[in-house]
Order: structure tokens, then C-alpha cells, then sequence
């Protein structure tokens, strides 16, 4: 569901919209009641207050959120809808957006507005301009990969043992320097403690389960860095399936023609050299590889890579259908 706050005056509202575009354009826009209402759906109406403007000589209609119940993919539709009925740009209002449906509206090509925070209208060549209200500082593009598989570790294995760097180094394939900089980063994100602990470094999370995983969740991105066409024989080299053929194996999306496998970035070249894979197209290719920023064989006992992983990778996919298979993977954790 999307997060954004109920509009408790329509006028106080208009007012932030207008000056926003004011601000972000350097020019005034004037922002009024839609005129043609009557020609849209009645339920539209109970859903949104709508809004128009003209902004470099064009018609935009605003859909202004009046609650929090429509969804990425339902909001698309609305947008749709109107688009049929009205010759005009039309682009989703709300005081507030998290990241993680703002990327999903992107992903369906919604234009949206959040006054104060965010305007991306690209049927206008307009930016995304984002500027986070979080009192906290945070790196803009998530955990770092290191943060990330730490955080993944711990919701996956609950294991209240590994605390320390050392630990959690071995575990995950990283010097223990490597895991001390990922502490910092999630301690930097809120959503975990450190403690001393005579010379020991404690990490304590300041959630858990499914809490501490909403809590993070905006912070998550995607662990491929590339991926690879190869031929070659993947029991050459044991390799965790991976990408949509991961996700199709743990849900009930419909498997892909190629297999997709994934390997630690740092370590695809001594891969494909013992194990003769040769890059090609992707019509002449026996299998795909992923390369990724951590180790997928750290973090998952099984054939596949770890369903927190899959879900970092495809949560914001434009296609509806894996998008959704992805959060299907969320169900199925022991949290």
C-alpha cells in the first residue's frame, strides 16, 4: 500500500501543490479545481480530489490522494482511466510517497507529485527531485552491499550468537574490516546499536523479523551487478540458481526458457575460466549468470539463492506479474 498521509484540507493542499511548482519551475502555476469532473468515473471522485494547471503551455490534471487504500498498480489504472476521458497530462498527487512505491510508479511510467519533496513528470522531460525528510543522514542509493548482507544474514539464520565482526566475516565471506564499515552503515541507516563489549563490537538490531525488515525495507537495492550470456555446463561449477528461474522455483511464476545462476562478482573470472563458460549472445547462450556485490552462497543453505535477495532484485520490476511473485516470497519466511 502506498504511504501517504490522509489530506486533511483540500485547500491547504492545493496551495502546498502550486507553491511547490512555483518553486521547482521559477515560474508561477496556477493550480484550480478540474473542471470536467462529470465525465470521469463516479468512484474516482470518492477516491481523489482533482486538481488542474498548465505548465509550459500544456493541460495537467492532478489525482490528488484522499487516503491511503490504492495501490502502484491501481493508481496506473486510475491514471488511465482518466487519460481517456480527458486531453491532458495526468500525474498522482500525494503529501507523501515512500521509496519503495515511488519506484514502482516510476517502473509503470506514472507521473506523480509529492509537494515539498518529489516531481517527476516525464511526459514533460522533468527530473525526479528528491529530497529525504528523514532526521537521519543515509546513503542515498541504500545499505552498502556489505550492510546488506549482514542485515540479511540476520533475519534469515536468527542467530543471536553472531554479533561480532569476526563471526559474521566468516560466515559472509568478508574481512572482519569489511563487516565493522558495514556496522556503521547500519547503525547510519537506524535501524541497529553497537556496543563495546570489553574489545569486542556488538551489533544489536533495534527491531526484528518482519519489523525490523519493513523498517530497512526503502533502504534494500539489488545485489546484480551484471549479467552474463554464456555456453558452458554449469555442474562444471556448482552454482545457486538465481534471477527469475530462483523465483520461479519458490513461487508459482512461470519458469524462464534460460536457466539464471549467480556468482560473487569477484569471482565470476576464476569461475568461468575452470569451468569453460564463454560469453555469447543471448539467443546462443546455455545459461545466464548474474554477478553479484556479495556472495549468494553465503546466505543461502539450499539450490537457489536467499528469497531477501530475490526480493531486493525484484520488487520494483516494471513487469507486474514478477513484481508481484516477489513480494509472494515474503510469505513464505520464518520470520
Amino acid at each position: 500500500m502506498l504511504g501517504i498521509d490522509h489530506i486533511t484540507s483540500k485547500g491547504a493542499f492545493a496551495g502546498a501543490l502550486e507553491r511547490y511548482l512555483g518553486d521547482t519551475l521559477h515560474y508561477r502555476v496556477l493550480v484550480g479545481e478540474f473542471a470536467n469532473a462529470d465525465v470521469l468515473p463516479s468512484f474516482l471522485e470518492r477516491a481523489y480530489t482533482f486538481y488542474e494547471a498548465r505548465i509550459a503551455g500544456r493541460r495537467c490534471v492532478f489525482l490528488a490522494a484522499l487516503n491511503n487504500a490504492a495501490t502502484p498498480s491501481a493508481i496506473a489504472k486510475h491514471i488511465g482511466l482518466v487519460r481517456k476521458s480527458v486531453d491532458a497530462i495526468v500525474v498522482f498527487a500525494a503529501p507523501s510517497l515512500s521509496a519503495h512505491n515511488r519506484s514502482r510508479l516510476i517502473g509503470q511510467g506514472v507521473p506523480f507529485v509529492v509537494p515539498g519533496n518529489q516531481l517527476y513528470i516525464p511526459d514533460l522531460a522533468m527530473d525526479l527531485r528528491e529530497h529525504f525528510r528523514a532526521p537521519r543522514q543515509r546513503h542515498e542509493d541504500g545499505l552498502s552491499p556489505a550492510a546488506q548482507a549482514v542485515l540479511f544474514d540476520h533475519l534469515l539464520r536468527h542467530d543471536e550468537n553472531a554479533t561480532i565482526p569476526s563471526l559474521i566475516a566468516a560466515r559472509l565471506r568478508y574481512s572482519a574490516m569489511s563487516i565493522g564499515r558495514a556496522f556503521d552503515d547500519l547503525v547510519e541507516s537506524g535501524v541497529a546499536l553497537t556496543e563495546k563489549h570489553g574489545k569486542e563490537r556488538h551489533i544489536r538490531f533495534k527491531s526484528d523479523g518482519r519489523q525490523l525488515f519493513e523498517a530497512a525495507r526503502d533502504l534494500l537495492r539489488s545485489p546484480v551487478r551484471a549479467v552474463k550470456f554464456v555456453r558452458g555446463d554449469h555442474f562444471q561449477a556448482p552454482l545457486k540458481q538465481a534471477g527469475e528461474s530462483a523465483l520461479a522455483a519458490l513461487t508459482d511464476l512461470s519458469r524462464p526458457l534460460i536457466v539464471t545462476y549467480a556468482v560473487a562478482a569477484n569471482d565470476w573470472k576464476a569461475i568461468a575460466q575452470t569451468s569453460g563458460f564463454v560469453e555469447t549472445s543471448r539467443d546462443q547462450a546455455d545459461l545466464a549468470v548474474e554477478t553479484w556485490s556479495y556472495d549468494p552462497a553465503a546466505l543461502s543453505d539450499t539450490d537457489t539463492v536467499d528469497p531477501l535477495s530475490l526480493y531486493a532484485q525484484f520488487s520494483d520490476h516494471r513487469d507486474e506479474r514478477v513484481a508481484m511473485a516477489a513480494e509472494h516470497l515474503l510469505e513464505n519466511i520464518l520470520w
